[in-house]
């Protein structure tokens, strides 16, 4: 328990960072970098601690920043990466590897932003709940900031800032199949996939854009300073129907990328080997796979944004939570998996066919009579 002298020394020393006048009035900035919008549950807060859960905060806090700074190191596509690497010799003159190594970069440093986000975990807040017997209006208090929505600063950090890194990283990596099928195709079909791509893209730059119309002085209502949950939901519901248009634009595009290759590409390849021989083999059936990922699950997200919509217009329900985000994740890092194995077959193969056109030259076989040479992995070396 605070003493009278160490509550108003509190009071004293953190008052500025609480907006608990003139809200509609108070800028962006002061949003952020607040601490909460009542300094009284605060107070209480810190009333119901004592000195081992002070120390627990401490080691919390440290074990946090060290958390964030291993994040790069636990990122999905970490030992992916590193292998590319080692296979590729270091050599990031390549297309390719500047790819993977910009695809790293900023989706980890996106991953370490939203660890550190944990730094942030209170934002000091007036509770209000309408007591349904009485029809009174009662207050109290929220401390923690479960959420980034429910933290200024985290939302601006995580869901701003970090939003613009792990979506540029993926941005970046779309370009991969666009580059594979350049490399190969250079008649006027290629036009498909450029555009297909661009709307990729465009979809991805529209879930940026979406997080900064959400603003930090959006989280909270003016009135009392609690947390404007119906605010927060309908952001999300715009959210989720973005997210819809991304997973429809990268079938598209994996789709399109798909025919053209089949179309210009693959056509000589022999329809009697198996589909394992023609996936370790063929970049076309390796970005199929994906495609077709994509459009099994597509039917799922596209009933739950419907479901979501018609319980919010016919019954008002906001809060009903839908969500498969993990389910979204694992489908749209299937794309970027398929980046790294088409990197190791193309690179195995080209090991293979070297071998075997050393033989044959050996020999005095030509290569014309025994078997095409120019398949995948030699017409795509051009986007290493």
């Amino acid at each position: 328990m605070l003493s009278q002298s160490e509550i108003d020394d509190n009071i004293s020393r953190y008052s500025k960072y609480f907006i608990e006048n003139d809200r509609n009035h108070t800028s962006s900035w002061q949003w952020i970098f607040s601490k909460g919008t009542n300094i009284s549950c605060f107070i209480q807060y810190l009333n119901s601690t004592n000195e081992e859960d002070r120390i627990n905060d401490r080691i919390d806090f440290i074990r946090t920043i060290f958390y964030s700074l291993n994040t790069p190191f636990k990122f999905l596509f970490f030992y992916w990466t590193i292998l590319v690497f080692i296979l590729h010799k270091f050599n990031f003159k390549k297309p390719v590897m500047k790819i993977i190594l910009a695809h790293f970069i900023l989706r980890s440093l996106g991953d370490a932003i939203e660890e550190a986000g944990k730094l942030l975990p209170r934002y000091y807040s007036t509770k209000v709940t309408i007591n349904q017997i009485t029809n009174t209006t009662e207050f109290g208090c929220n401390y923690f900031s479960d959420t980034p929505e429910k933290h200024p600063l985290r939302w601006v950090l995580t869901r701003q800032l970090g939003i613009i890194l792990w979506f540029s990283g993926e941005i970046i990596a779309d370009w991969y199949p666009l580059l594979r099928t350049k490399a190969v195709v250079k008649n006027k079909s290629i036009r498909v996939v450029y555009g297909t791509c661009a709307m990729f893209n465009i979809s991805k730059l529209a879930i940026i854009i979406c997080h900064f119309f959400l603003w930090p002085s959006d989280l909270y209502k003016t009135e009392y300073g609690q947390y404007n949950q119906y605010h927060v939901d309908m952001f999300y519901f715009y959210y989720w129907v973005i997210h819809l248009i991304i997973i429809y634009s990268s079938m598209i595009y994996e789709f399109s990328v798909y025919r053209v290759l089949k179309k210009n590409v693959f056509q000589s390849m022999q329809s009697n080997e198996g589909f394992l021989k023609k996936f370790k083999s063929i970049s076309e059936y390796r970005i199929l796979i994906s495609a077709i990922v994509s459009a099994i699950f597509l039917p799922i997200f596209s009933v739950t944004i419907f479901i979501k919509f018609y319980y919010f217009k016919e019954k008002n329900y906001h809060r009903l939570e839908f969500s498969f985000d993990e389910i979204r994740q694992s489908i749209v890092n299937i794309q970027y998996y398929m980046i790294f194995i088409d990197q190791i077959f193309l690179i195995f193969s080209k090991k293979q066919n070297t071998k075997m056109r050393s033989f044959m030259s050996y020999n005095g076989i030509s290569s014309t009579k025994n078997g095409d040479f120019n398949d995948d992995a030699n017409n795509s070396n051009r986007v290493h």
